[in-house]
């Protein structure tokens, strides 16, 4: 089963990035999250002397991605809310 659905906010083509993006949906009463952080900007790991910088693909895609609500027990209603939400975002901040 699917348990994410991950949304990627390209700067390229969005006058947002992903902090301002999480923060309208939540205006709009969608709860969203972020996932697949990079591993060694956990703590334990930048204490083993990782540094930021070590992928700078990943970490590039990890600031540009956030999770949209997915879960058993959304009703068609929910889905329809978080669809037209993240239509409404993508039409206002289009570049």
């Amino acid at each position: 089963t699917r348990h994410l659905y991950i949304l990627r906010i390209c700067p390229d083509k969005l006058n947002i990035d992903r902090a301002g993006f999480f923060a309208a949906m939540g205006a709009e009463n969608i709860c969203c999250n972020v996932h697949y952080i990079p591993v060694y900007y956990h703590p334990y790991y930048e204490h083993l002397g990782y540094e930021r910088g070590l992928c700078p693909h990943a970490e590039k895609l990890y600031d540009e991605m956030m999770s949209l609500p997915l879960y058993y027990g959304m009703t068609d209603t929910d889905v329809e809310d978080v669809i037209t939400a993240v239509k409404k975002m993508v039409d206002y901040y289009r570049k």
